[in-house]
């Protein structure tokens, strides 16, 4: 059964690029909702009104919770976890029962630190992103045909888990579901553990006296472009998921050891059979990687295919 978004009054904890393109998304949809924003500096607050992401803002937490039936937590994922400790207490003894959900990368650290039975706290994390930062860069298109990952816990209400899901699914997003393990290990390999491959080549290449980033193409280009993101936001993802990454981590250099050798041992017909075994498992997954491409025809965007910028948040 197809359940309606009901809220009216959405807070934002932190505006950046993924609230903020969650409330332009929203408004794009034509939602009729109020958009508040909270955050510990009025510049970006003061930005997203003015680029009319947000409705209203304040550097009072508690003013900016006050009437929400939706808070979303937009920060990294230890200023993530800090935040929701001080809150679901206050939350669980209250009148006031709003649903709340995150948007960190991480579950397992940030559910542990929040340490609170709160049933009205639905744990998600929106796979969708870009190198990009702040709220200006805020897009109302960034969610669509991308996953929405909830872990409800024993604890959270059905009928909160609902209000997330139908929110996130009027910005075109698809919703999903993980058990917490299972979502920060599969997110160390499929997001963290290619950031840290791509802040490793970029610091690999940073001194080299042949100055590799002036002669770099779209290899280099697309290789290199995630190691632009938020160092504050990797830097606690890394710390906070260290067990599944450092297992992820593992699994590449095991096969940057089994590569070695093929190269090693000028093994063309095994190194041509790894690289077509790459190219079919990365043909196979085109369109979860690029879903603007089955959303759009070339004919509707102009003669190449757009796609959405791969994560540099999740």
């Amino acid at each position: 059964m197809t359940v309606s978004f009901t809220g009216q009054r959405i807070a934002l904890l932190g505006l950046g690029l993924i609230s903020g393109s969650l409330a332009r998304s929203l408004k794009a949809q034509g939602w009729p909702g109020h958009i508040t924003a909270w955050g510990p500096r009025a510049p970006s607050l003061e930005m997203g009104q003015q680029l009319g992401v947000i409705d209203s803002w304040s550097l009072d937490l508690e003013r900016v919770i006050q009437d929400a039936d939706m808070i979303v937590v937009g920060a990294p994922p230890i200023a993530t976890g800090d935040l929701l400790a001080e809150l679901l207490p206050r939350l669980q003894s209250s009148s006031q029962r709003p649903v709340i959900t995150d948007l960190a990368s991480i579950k397992g650290w940030v559910i542990d630190r929040a340490s609170c039975d709160y049933e009205g706290y639905v744990p998600g994390h929106p796979i969708a992103g870009s190198e990009d930062s702040g709220v200006r860069a805020a897009n109302a298109d960034l969610f669509r045909g991308r996953e929405i990952i909830l872990t409800p816990t024993e604890h959270t209400d059905p009928s909160a888990t609902a209000q997330v899901e139908a929110m996130w699914q009027l910005t075109g997003a698809r919703v999903s579901h993980l058990t917490v393990s299972d979502h920060d290990a599969a997110l160390a390999a499929s997001s963290h553990s290619p950031h840290m491959v791509a802040y490793a080549l970029t610091m690999a290449l940073a001194d080299n006296p042949l100055a590799p980033f002036q002669h770099g193409g779209g290899a280099l280009r697309d290789m290199t472009r995630i190691a632009g993101s938020d160092p504050v936001m990797w830097r606690d993802i890394a710390v906070t998921n260290q067990r599944a990454l450092l297992d992820a981590l593992n699994d590449v250099e095991a096969e940057l050891t089994r590569l070695k050798t093929l190269i090693k041992n000028a093994d063309g017909a095994a190194m041509e059979r790894y690289f077509q075994r790459c190219r079919e498992v990365r043909r196979a997954n085109d369109t979860v990687l690029n879903p603007l491409t089955e959303i759009h025809s070339d004919s509707e965007i102009g003669s190449q295919p757009v796609a959405a910028k791969e994560t540099s948040r999740s």
